[in-house]
C-alpha cells in the first residue's frame, strides 16, 4: 500500500487541488493520505475540514483543461478525516485521510518526518510518497507507482517521476531527478524546459537526488537508513538521504507517472530568477549547500566557498547589499545557525 503523505503550511487552495486527485485512488483502495498541516498561519485546517465532507464552494476553474479535469470542481472525499495533533501516538493501521496538526513550523524535513513516521507504524506501508502541497496528480500515476514497486528490484530505495509545471502542463520541469555538481555545490533539474512529447532520457546517476516535489521512498529503505534529515529548514534533504543510501540502494525513475506542480508558492522559490525569491529561501539555499558539502564532499570544500562568495558578489552587483551581506556572513559562519523564520507567540519551543 502507498501512503501519501502532503505537507501544508497555508495555502489551503492548493492543497484541495492536490488532494482531490488523489480522492479515486484512496477509493479504490490502492493509496492512503496523510496530510500534516506544519503550523499554518491561517484557516487552512478549517478549510480542510470543509473540503473533505464537501461543503467548500467550486475554485475558479484553472486556465489549463489538461490540469482542471482531473480535480475541478471541488466535490471532497465525502468522509471525515482521522485527526491528530503531533507528537503522534503509534496508531497501527491507517484510516483512508489523516490529518495531523504540528503547532511549530518544522521545516520540510520536520513536517514530512511527522508524517513517515505515523505511515510506518502501519505495517501495511510498502512506501510514502512524499507530495507537495501544490501539485496535481495526473490519472494512472497512482497504478504506474504501484506497478513500479512491485517489478523495481528489492535495492531500489527510492523512485522518481515526471513533473510538469502547471501553467504549461506539456513543459517537463524534471523527469524525476537532479544532478548536483559538487564541485560548486549547484543543482540542475533533469530535461527541465524540455517537452513531453520528445524522448527524454531516464538516468539516475550520482551524485544527485530525487526531485523533492514528488518523492517516493520504500518503506525498508527508510527503516533501513532514517528518515529525513532535519539540520536545515528547507533543502538538501533529497540529497542528503540519497547519499547517505547510496551505498545500499538504488534509484529509479518511473516514466509512466505524472505530476503538475505549481512550484514552492509557499515559500517564494518559483522563480528562476534568485533575485526574486524570498530571502528565507535564498539563505536556506546557501546553507544546505555548505551542509551538504561539508557532510559528503568535503575535499571540494574550497571550490564551494568560492562559489559561494561569488554568489554573494552577484547579490551586490545586482544592488540587493543587505542580502549580499547576508550571504556572506552565512558563508563565513559555515551556513550556520539556518535560516528559519520567525517564531510566532503561539508557537511551541518543543523543537528548539
Amino acid at each position: 500500500m502507498i501512503t501519501v503523505i502532503v505537507l501544508q503550511h497555508g495555502r489551503w487552495r492548493d492543497t484541495v487541488a492536490c488532494l482531490q486527485s488523489l480522492v479515486s485512488s484512496v477509493q479504490r483502495g490502492t493509496a492512503r493520505v496523510i496530510v500534516v498541516d506544519n503550523a499554518s498561519p491561517d484557516d487552512s485546517v478549517a478549510h480542510l475540514h470543509l473540503w473533505i465532507r464537501g461543503g467548500l464552494p467550486d475554485s475558479p476553474r484553472p486556465v489549463h483543461d489538461t490540469v482542471a479535469a482531473h480535480w475541478w470542481p471541488v466535490r471532497g472525499a465525502t468522509t471525515e478525516w482521522c485527526v491528530l495533533d503531533a507528537p503522534t501516538p503509534k496508531r497501527g493501521e491507517l484510516a483512508a485521510w489523516t490529518l495531523i496538526t504540528v503547532s511549530e513550523n518544522t521545516g520540510f524535513a520536520g513536517g514530512m518526518n511527522t508524517g513517515i513516521r505515523e505511515a510506518l507504524a502501519d505495517a501495511r506501508t510498502d512506501a510514502v510518497w512524499l507530495l507537495n502541497n501544490d501539485t496535481v496528480v495526473a490519472p494512472g500515476t497512482v497504478d504506474a507507482i504501484t506497478t513500479a514497486l512491485a517489478v523495481a528490484p528489492a535495492d531500489v530505495g527510492q523512485f522518481g517521476m515526471t513533473v510538469c509545471y502547471y501553467d504549461r502542463p506539456t513543459i517537463v520541469q524534471s523527469v524525476g531527478w537532479c544532478r548536483w555538481n559538487s564541485w560548486l555545490a549547484t543543482t540542475h533539474r533533469v530535461h527541465d524546459g524540455a517537452s513531453l512529447a520528445q524522448p527524454l532520457s531516464r538516468d539516475a546517476p550520482m551524485p544527485g537526488y530525487v526531485y523533492g516535489a514528488s518523492w517516493i521512498l520504500r518503506a525498508s529503505a527508510l527503516r533501513d537508513v532514517g528518515l529525513l534529515s532535519e539540520d536545515g529548514f528547507l533543502y538538501g534533504e533529497e540529497l542528503d538521504w540519497a547519499c547517505r543510501a547510496a551505498t545500499r540502494w538504488r534509484s529509479s525513475l518511473i516514466a509512466d507517472a505524472l505530476v503538475w506542480h505549481r512550484e514552492g508558492a509557499s515559500i517564494g522559490v518559483g522563480a528562476r530568477d534568485v533575485g526574486s525569491r524570498s530571502e528565507m529561501a535564498d539563505l536556506n539555499g546557501i546553507s544546505a549547500r555548505l551542509r551538504i558539502t561539508q557532510r559528503f564532499f568535503p575535499a571540494r570544500l574550497p571550490a564551494v566557498y568560492s562559489s559561494l562568495f561569488g554568489a554573494a558578489l552577484n547579490r551586490l552587483r545586482r544592488g540587493d547589499a543587505r542580502r549580499a551581506v547576508a550571504v556572506a556572513r552565512l558563508v563565513i559562519a559555515g551556513g550556520l545557525p539556518v535560516p528559519r523564520p520567525p517564531k510566532r507567540p503561539t508557537d511551541s519551543p518543543a523543537h528548539e
